[in-house]
């Protein structure tokens, strides 16, 4: 888990994770209970490539310096990467987040 860095003017670099582990947890659990499970998983770093390499269409937010993403989508197991700036505030990253969400037919 990267912690918070030195934040500056229009940054906000937030706790993260390269770690498959979370999300194989949650999907594994998913599947357990009998619930239903995703048929897309949106995130970045790590979660994209754990459920990508369990099968899971998975697209993801990759920052440059985070190759893996890039990785999976080169070998089929990322369905899209869209490179970001990951440290970014997460607000400035809204009209981005509303097309995607309108696209997909998710808004509300």
């Amino acid at each position: 888990m990267r912690e918070p860095g030195p934040v500056g003017s229009g940054r906000a670099t937030g706790a993260h994770t390269h770690s498959p582990l979370p999300v194989r947890v949650a999907l594994a659990a998913a599947a357990e209970a009998g619930g239903p499970v995703p048929e897309l998983v949106i995130g970045d770093h790590g979660w994209v490539c754990g459920a990508g390499q369990l099968g899971f269409e998975a697209i993801g937010l990759a920052d440059t310096d985070d190759p893996a993403l890039f990785v999976g989508e080169a070998e089929g197991v990322v369905s899209l990467v869209v490179p970001l700036d990951d440290a970014v505030r997460s607000a400035y990253y809204r009209p981005l987040t509303r097309y995607v969400l309108n696209r997909a037919c998710l808004s509300q």
